[in-house]
C-alpha cells in the first residue's frame, strides 16, 4: 500500500512539476521532497509548504496553547473558542481592563472578539478573593478624594506674614527651615538688604524672627540668579580658615572685582595677584611697602594725608587747583577760565574747568559751572604764591589760558628698617 501511496503521490509530483506548480498539498510532501530533491534543485523549482497547527495561542501573553494542553488552559467560552494559558494571564487582563480597581468587570472582554467575558470565570481566576479585592479598591478610591479634599482646604488657609503683618493664602507664603513662614516679597527685601550691603555671616543673614541661619538654598531660591552670585561673592571674601600656621594669612586680593584667594607667608610684605596683577601688602592690602612695617606705613600715610589737606587748604587759599587727570597743580595766568593741562603726563590733552575745577570733554566745551572759589578775587589772574615760578610753562593760542604746573610737596617716606 505504501508503494502505491507513494507512486500516486510521484505521478502528483511529476505532474505538478510539468505544470509548473510552486504549491502543493499531500500527506506525503516530506518523503517525496526528500526523494526528489535532486529533482527539484535541477528544475530550480521552490517548494512552499503549509501547515495548519492543532492548538491555538494565548490571547494575552501570546504563548502557544498545543491541543493536548487546551484541557488545562482558560476557554473563555465565546463563539471562536479562544483561550487564556492560566489564571495569571485572566487576572492581567482583568486589572488592565478595570485601570486595576476590578470595579467596573464589565469592561473586560475577550482580546478577540470583545464579547464580555464571564464574572464567574474571573472570579475562579482570583481564587475567590474578587470581593475582598474591590473593596480595597474602593478604600484606597475614598483616601484618594480625603486627600485632595483636605489639600484643598490647606492651600485655602490664610497665614499672617510675620514682616508685614499682612494676610496671604498659604501658597503665597515662603516657610524657612526654623518653621517661620513669611510672604515672598518681604523675604526677599529682607534677604536683599542683608547681601547689598555684605551681611552675609551665618550670624546676621537669619530668619527675622529668630537667630536661625537662612540656608544656602532657601537664599538662591528667594534671591535669584544675579543677587545670588554677588551673595556667593560677599560669603567668598567673608570665608575664613581655621586650620591656618602661626606664619600664613588668608589673602583676599582687593583689586576691583578680583575674587582671588590664597594663602601666603606672613613675612611677605608685597604681593602680585595672578589673576589681575593688582600689587599690595597681603597683611594690610595697602600698596606695597617693601623695608617697612605694616605699622610704620599706616603711620606714614597718615600723616601724609594731613600735609595733603593742609597743602589743600593752601591751594585754595592762593587760588590754585590741580588737574582733575593727572593731579598736578596749577595756576591761571591769563585768559579765560577753560584749561589745558601742560604737564609731562597730560602732554595738553586734558581740558577742564578753572571755575569750577571738573574735566570737559574738549576744548571749551559747553557744562553746569559751579564756580569753587570761596573768594571770587582768588580767581584773579596772576600774582599768589606761586606767581612767579618760572618753567614748565605751556602757551597755547588765544583765548586758551597760559598755565604752569606747581611742584607738589615732596613726601618724606619711613625709613627702611636694617
Amino acid at each position: 500500500m505504501d508503494n502505491i501511496a507513494l507512486r500516486n503521490c510521484s505521478d502528483y509530483l511529476s505532474k505538478a512539476l510539468t505544470s509548473k506548480f510552486a504549491s502543493l498539498n499531500s500527506p506525503e510532501i516530506h518523503k517525496l521532497l526528500t526523494i526528489y530533491s535532486n529533482l527539484l534543485d535541477h528544475y530550480d523549482f521552490k517548494v512552499q509548504i503549509k501547515a495548519k497547527p492543532l492548538g491555538c495561542p494565548c490571547l494575552h501573553c501570546g504563548i502557544y496553547i498545543n491541543s493536548k494542553d487546551l484541557s488545562q488552559s482558560i476557554n473563555l467560552q465565546c463563539a471562536e473558542k479562544h483561550y487564556f494559558c492560566g489564571k495569571d494571564c485572566i487576572k492581567r487582563h482583568a486589572l488592565m481592563s478595570t485601570n486595576n480597581t476590578l470595579l467596573d468587570l464589565h469592561y473586560v472582554r475577550c482580546p478577540g472578539c470583545f464579547i464580555p467575558i464571564s464574572i464567574k470565570i474571573i472570579e475562579k481566576a482570583f481564587d475567590g478573593r474578587l470581593e475582598s479585592l474591590q473593596q480595597d479598591a474602593c478604600d484606597r478610591a475614598l483616601k484618594s478624594l480625603l486627600d485632595e479634599d483636605s489639600k484643598a482646604k490647606m492651600l485655602q488657609s490664610k497665614f499672617s506674614c510675620e514682616i508685614c503683618l499682612m494676610d496671604y493664602n498659604v501658597e503665597q507664603g515662603i516657610t524657612l527651615n526654623c518653621d517661620h513662614r513669611f510672604c515672598e516679597e518681604c523675604l526677599r527685601q529682607h534677604i536683599s538688604m542683608l547681601i547689598d550691603t555684605a551681611q552675609v555671616t551665618d550670624d546676621v543673614l537669619k530668619c527675622p524672627k529668630c537667630p536661625e541661619p537662612i540656608t544656602v538654598y532657601e537664599i538662591e531660591d528667594v534671591a535669584g540668579p544675579e543677587l545670588f552670585k554677588k551673595y556667593e561673592k560677599f560669603r567668598l571674601r567673608s570665608m575664613k580658615i581655621e586650620e591656618l600656621d602661626d606664619n600664613e594669612v588668608l589673602f583676599h586680593c582687593p583689586g576691583n572685582d578680583c575674587e582671588y584667594i590664597c594663602i601666603v607667608e606672613k613675612g611677605e610684605n608685597e604681593f602680585e595677584c595672578p589673576k589681575c596683577k593688582h600689587k599690595c601688602c597681603p597683611l594690610c592690602k595697602e600698596d606695597s611697602h617693601k623695608g617697612s612695617s605694616c605699622d610704620e606705613y599706616k603711620q606714614w600715610k597718615k600723616e601724609n594725608s594731613e600735609v595733603d589737606k593742609l597743602f589743600d587748604q593752601l591751594l585754595e587759599k592762593e587760588g590754585l587747583l590741580r588737574c582733575p587727570e593727572c593731579e598736578a597743580v596749577v595756576q591761571r595766568i591769563s585768559g579765560c577760565q577753560y584749561m589745558v593741562c601742560s604737564s609731562s603726563e597730560c602732554r595738553g590733552k586734558t581740558f577742564f574747568c578753572y571755575e569750577c575745577g571738573i574735566k570737559l570733554k574738549g576744548d571749551h566745551a559747553p557744562h553746569e559751572c559751579k564756580p569753587r572759589w570761596k573768594d571770587q578775587n582768588q580767581a584773579q589772574v596772576g600774582g599768589g604764591l606761586f606767581g612767579g615760578l618760572g618753567g614748565g610753562f605751556a602757551f597755547g593760542a588765544p583765548p586758551i589760558p597760559i598755565m604752569a604746573p606747581v611742584p607738589r610737596r615732596a613726601r618724606r617716606r619711613p625709613r627702611r628698617r636694617r
